[in-house]
C-alpha cells in the first residue's frame, strides 16, 4: 500500500511538473511575459495537484472504482473533468486579475481565451482520469486474477486430498482381501503379509501428506505392495523392473504407480489361473519421465469404468500437470500396457 502511494505522488509531482515546465519552455514562442508565465505555471502546478488529489479522495469516498461499471463511469468522469478544468482556470484567472490590479473575473467569462483554457484543462483532466482509472482497473484485474489462481489452487488441493483419501481404503480393501486368502491356506505367510502391510501403511501416512514424492519413495511402496502379492501368488507372479537410476530423484504424484500396479493385479493377473507377469520400465529424458507398466491379462474398458484406479490416475494427472502429462492404457503384447509420460518440471 505504501509503495502505491509513493508511486502516485511521484506521478503527480512529475506529471504536473512537466506540464508547468512545458509552459515555461514554450513561453518565448508566444512572446509571453516570463514573470507572468512563472506565476501561472507555479499556480497551475499547485492547483493541478490539489484539484486532482481532491477528486481522487472523492472517488475513494464514493467507491466509484468498485461500484461503477465503465459505461456508468464515463459520464461522471466527463463532467468531473470539466468542473476541475473550469475551477482551475477560474481560480488562476481570478488570482492573476488581482495581481494585475484588475477587477477579478468581471470580463473574464466573456473572453474567448478563458473558454479555450477551460477546454484545454478539461481535456487534460479527462486524460488524467483515464490514466488513473486505467491503472486501477489493471491493478484490480491483477488482484482478481491472483485470487482466482489461489481459489483454483485451493480447489485442486482439496480434490487431490479427496482422491488420496479415497485411495487409502481402496488399497486397504485389496490388500486385506489378499491376506484373507492366505489365512486358511498358509497362516505363516499371512503373518508376513500383515507385517508388510503395516510397513506400507506407515509409508502411506508419510507420503500422503506430500503433493509429490520422489520416484525412489514411490518404488519402495510398489515393491512392498508386490511383496505382499508375491506371498499370495507365489510362483504365479513374476516381477521384472528396469529403472533408470537418473530418474529416481524425479518428483511424481504419490501412490500413482502403486495404484496402476494394484489395478493390473486385481483386474488382470488375479483372474488368470496360471498367474502372470508385472513389468515396470522407467526412463528419464530432459523433458519427460517415461513409465511403462505391463501386466498379464486383458483390459476391458467397460469393466474398468466402474473401477477407481484408472479414473483417479487420469484426474490427478490433469490436476497436477494441467494437460502436460500423457496417460494411455491398452491391450498390447499379449497383456495390458499402461504408458505414462510426466513432465520433469
Amino acid at each position: 500500500m505504501k509503495n502505491r502511494e509513493w508511486i502516485y505522488w511521484i506521478c503527480q509531482l512529475g506529471g504536473w511538473g512537466l506540464f508547468a515546465l512545458g509552459n515555461i519552455l514554450t513561453s518565448p514562442i508566444v512572446n509571453s511575459d516570463l514573470q507572468q508565465v512563472y506565476k501561472l505555471s507555479a499556480m497551475t502546478f499547485l492547483m493541478g495537484i490539489g484539484i486532482s488529489h481532491i477528486f481522487r479522495v472523492i472517488v475513494h469516498r464514493l467507491n466509484w472504482k468498485n461500484k461503477l461499471s465503465i459505461p456508468a463511469l464515463i459520464p461522471r468522469v466527463f463532467v468531473s473533468s470539466f468542473l476541475m478544468g473550469f475551477f482551475l482556470v477560474t481560480f488562476n484567472t481570478g488570482v492573476t486579475d488581482l495581481l494585475n490590479g484588475e477587477t477579478p473575473l468581471l470580463d473574464t467569462f466573456f473572453r474567448a481565451r478563458f473558454l479555450m483554457n477551460v477546454i484545454n484543462f478539461w481535456v487534460l483532466f479527462f486524460l488524467w482520469c483515464i490514466l488513473y482509472f486505467a491503472v486501477n482497473t489493471f491493478e484490480n484485474w491483477k488482484k482478481e486474477e491472483i485470487q482466482n489462481l489461489e481459489l483454483r489452487a485451493a480447489k485442486t488441493e482439496i480434490e487431490l486430498n479427496s482422491f488420496k483419501s479415497q485411495m487409502n481404503p481402496h488399497f486397504m480393501f485389496n490388500s486385506l482381501n489378499s491376506i484373507r486368502a492366505l489365512v486358511d491356506e498358509d497362516p505363516q505367510k499371512a503373518k508376513q503379509a500383515i507385517t508388510k502391510l503395516r510397513g506400507i501403511m506407515r509409508s502411506k501416512l508419510l507420503l500422503g501428506k506430500k503433493q509429490t514424492v520422489t520416484l525412489r519413495e514411490e518404488l519402495d511402496l510398489v515393491e512392498n505392495y508386490l511383496s505382499i502379492e508375491k506371498i499370495r501368488f507365489e510362483e504365479r507372479l513374476h516381477i521384472n523392473m528396469s529403472v533408470d537410476a537418473e530418474a529416481l530423484s524425479s518428483e511424481i504424484p504419490p501412490f500413482m504407480l502403486q495404484t496402476i500396479v494394484e489395478n493390473g493385479i486385481k483386474h488382470g493377473i488375479s483372474k488368470i489361473i496360471e498367474g502372470g507377469t508385472v513389468e515396470l520400465k522407467i526412463e528419464r529424458s530432459p523433458e519427460f519421465i517415461y513409465i511403462e507398466i505391463f501386466n498379464s491379462g486383458e483390459y476391458n474398458p467397460s469393466e474398468e469404468s466402474d473401477g477407481f484406479g484408472i479414473a483417479n490416475t487420469k484426474k490427478r494427472l490433469e490436476l497436477l500437470h494441467d494437460g502436460k502429462a500423457y496417460f494411455h492404457i491398452s491391450n498390447d503384447r499379449g497383456g495390458v500396457v499402461t504408458i505414462l509420460e510426466l513432465p520433469t518440471k
